[in-house]
């Protein structure tokens, strides 16, 4: 069976955005709600709850001073966020972009005296917040029929809710033409809902049924629905994949997977999965019925292979028997290696847990994983390769003939001649460090020996997994073949160690000099600072020179082991004292501030402290800049507690630096509006770019009658950017004065007295 599933199925932008929002929320300090579901989908609404996120329909159910509302991507009216500000309540508005636009075109048209309409479902989120952003004066249509009986106006104007069905919406934008001099239309619907619905379309004429995912609550999910019904395709909803039933695909060879914009990515997995196991069971039961008519076809020719079996296992025994009689002749020539011998062989076969070896005269022996090495290993791969030459040493002879050998008794024995030598003369072994044990470091020196953890260096170590892994030099203090108990070889690093201090405190010495810039290692951090080891030298760095802020304590910008560069501010080697700094080599936080940040810039910031007169904002670490109580809100505020509180992350945009007065003056009010003007612009022109790739065909013209008299309506179809659309109708009523009806786009500037209109062409 195929499956098609359509590229814009799922999550649109808008609910991605909110989404996202609402994760990096819950991230967040204080009890945090959705006003109402985020989406209209169970699934999510479960998720967030697991995250902390709770759905709840009334702010007043939000008594904790703590917590803060999420606003779902369907929106809400201005008159509940406003109300949310005056409760001191944290808002995260995470309103689809393309829907904000709607409220601010609603808001638009109200103060411009239209009558509006908006194309939707009465009782859904979406639809009751954009009312809430005209004062609730607008008419909400559903259906053309509700059309017929409206009265005559001066001025109409039509949006729509942004899921709806684009097709209905041009209808009803045709029946208004009809009642009023002038229309506007808005066609606000989402483009990616238009594509979602072509696109399921398609594939709705190329399989043989559809599933379509998504809420029973979901009004696009509900559109796609109806859309595929309506191609004759057999098409059932469905929520997630555990409402699949198997038998729906009897007889399927083509099915396609559609889901609505609420629909997560993790759902839509589900649901292919479980349509993916189908198939592959259907595809066993098919492979077991062809096995089976196999078997009957082979069972009936048997009788003539078995005359032939009984030709040939004769004639196999014969050979047999001369091969075993050949093979006895040669290996009596031959001597069989003893217990205890030392032989040489080469490597023919390794598997992880073993090796097979050939020792010549017709014999192979094993090696198995614990002989192989004396370091522990995963597999014998890592040790040999077929096709190597090497020593072993004969263990024994097994039952069953095979001889078991060992690699790692020869290798050791030859490690310890060496070592002995080494001891013996004082010289020192070159080691890698392999694990740590009670008491110290195991070393690999050829055989594994013990390393105490007081012989490590010259001072108290504190981390032994450190030295995991490292190649050093060292001596052997103590080595003991017949030891029984406890490790045969004992070496040290603690006198080499002090003479490699030694030296490199000699070279410190003679190279150190003031202005230098030295690297250093964080070796302890005390209450006033930190000790740095230079390099044969471990200096002071003040805590007063680790930042030009005010630091509580050198942990909170040092860890121990982190290496720092740090300037030499003097050295006075009679005294053994060496004078380090660390902001030394920074700028200084106003240097910062003027070479990072302009006038006009959007930045973010931490609320540090609030006064009677606005909120100071940390904008690089000791630099605070003053939002003044006026550049808080849109609306009046009492408190800055109202608005913000400290430790919250805030959008600030910078109004004025001073560097002379080392001042800077923020705006919250102005970054919100820009920050949203930015939003929008770049999701409709997200927009556009996926109509430029897939193209747009334009409505042709209609002529339509009306009152006996022939009107021209020129409806073109918006592509992405929202091109502006303009109907035109003349009625020819002898002298009387020509109306004009016109439907463009609103003017996204709010600073606009009256929209751009286009002039039609005669």
């Amino acid at each position: 069976m195929q499956v098609y599933i359509v590229k814009n199925a799922g999550f649109c932008a808008g609910v991605k955005r909110a989404l996202n929002m609402a994760e990096k929320t819950a991230d967040e300090p204080g009890t945090w709600h959705s006003l109402g579901p985020l989406v209209h989908n169970a699934a999510v609404i479960d998720y967030l709850k697991d995250r902390g996120i709770n759905p709840v329909d009334d702010l007043k159910l939000l008594k904790d001073k703590n917590s803060g509302i999420i606003i779902r991507s369907h929106g809400v009216g201005s008159d509940i966020i406003k109300t949310a500000g005056g409760m001191g309540i944290k808002i995260i508005d995470a309103t689809c972009p393309l829907v904000s636009k709607v409220h601010k075109t609603v808001q638009f048209l109200l103060q411009e005296d239209y009558e509006i309409f908006i194309f939707g479902d009465i009782n859904h989120p979406e639809v009751i917040g954009i009312l809430g952003w005209c004062d609730n004066k607008a008419t909400v249509i559903n259906e053309i029929s509700q059309t017929n009986n409206l009265d005559k106006y001066r001025k109409i104007a039509l949006v729509s809710q942004t899921t709806k069905d684009e097709e209905k919406f041009y209808e009803i934008a045709r029946a208004l033409c009809t009642k009023a001099e002038e229309v506007r239309i808005f066609n606000t619907i989402c483009s990616a809902t238009r594509k979602r619905v072509e696109q399921t379309l398609e594939i709705c004429r190329q399989v043989d049924m559809m599933l379509v995912i998504g809420d029973k609550q979901s009004s696009n999910t509900a559109t796609l629905t109806k859309e595929c019904l309506g191609t004759g395709v057999k098409t059932i909803q469905i929520e997630n994949a555990e409402e699949i039933e198997m038998q729906w695909f009897a007889g399927v060879s083509k099915a396609g997977i559609t889901a609505g914009a609420s629909t997560p990515d993790w759902i839509i997995k589900e649901v292919l999965d479980r349509m993916t196991a189908y198939d592959e069971k259907e595809n066993q039961e098919l492979n077991q019925a062809t096995e089976e008519q196999e078997v009957q076809q082979n069972q009936e020719s048997e009788p003539a292979n078995d005359l032939q079996s009984e030709v040939v296992e004769d004639q196999g025994v014969q050979n047999q028997e001369e091969s075993f009689a050949t093979m006895e002749a040669e290996m009596a020539d031959i001597a069989s290696p003893g217990k205890g011998d030392v032989i040489k062989g080469t490597v023919v076969q390794v598997n992880d847990d073993e090796v097979m070896v050939d020792v010549g005269g017709k014999s192979e022996g094993l090696i198995p994983l614990r002989e192989i090495s004396s370091q522990e290993v995963n597999s014998a791969r890592e040790i040999v390769q077929v096709g190597d030459e090497i020593e072993v040493l004969v263990l024994k002879w097994d039952d069953d003939g095979n001889i078991l050998l060992s690699k790692k008794k020869v290798d050791t024995k030859r490690a310890m001649d060496k070592l002995e030598d080494v001891f013996n003369e004082g010289r020192t072994v070159l080691g890698k460090v392999t694990g740590s044990v009670k008491g110290g470091l195991l070393v690999d020196i050829g055989i594994t020996s013990f390393l105490p953890a007081s012989h490590i260096g010259d001072g108290y170590v504190k981390n032994l997994e450190e030295y995991i892994g490292r190649e050093m030099e060292f001596n052997i203090i103590e080595f003991n073949r017949n030891k029984r108990r406890g490790s045969q070889v004992v070496i040290s690093r603690k006198e080499l160690a002090e003479e490699e201090k030694r030296q490199k405190r000699e070279e410190f010495w003679n190279s150190i000099e003031t202005g230098q810039i030295r690297l250093g290692k964080v070796k302890r951090i005390i209450d006033y600072g930190a000790f740095l080891d230079l390099g044969g030298y471990e200096g002071l760095l003040h805590i007063s020179e680790l930042d030009y802020r005010r630091i509580p304590h050198p942990s909170d910008v040092l860890t121990e082991g982190e290496e720092i560069e740090v300037y030499i501010l003097g050295v006075d080697r009679e005294k053994d004292r060496v004078s380090l700094s660390r902001k030394k080599l920074m700028k200084s936080p106003w240097e910062v501030v003027m070479d990072k940040y302009s006038e006009g810039e959007i930045i973010k910031g931490k609320v540090v402290r609030t006064a009677t007169f606005g909120a100071f904002i940390e904008v690089e670490p000791g630099v605070d800049g003053l939002v003044h109580i006026s550049q808080l809100a849109d609306y009046r505020v009492d408190k800055p507690e109202n608005v913000v509180e400290v430790g919250q992350e805030v959008n600030v945009k910078i109004l004025s630096i001073d560097n002379e007065q080392k001042r800077i003056s923020l705006s919250i009010k102005e970054a919100q509006v820009d920050v949203e003007a930015q939003e929008v612009e770049e999701y409709l022109q997200k927009q556009d770019d996926m109509t430029e790739e897939t193209g747009g065909e334009a409505v042709e013209p209609e002529v339509v009658e009306i009152n006996e008299t022939e009107e021209v309506a020129e409806i073109s179809e918006p592509d992405d950017k929202e091109t502006e659309e303009v109907a035109e109708i003349s009625e020819a009523n002898d002298n009387e004065t020509e109306e004009v009806a016109e439907m463009t786009e609103p003017v996204d500037s709010e600073e606009s007295t009256s929209p751009e209109e286009s002039t039609p062409s005669e």
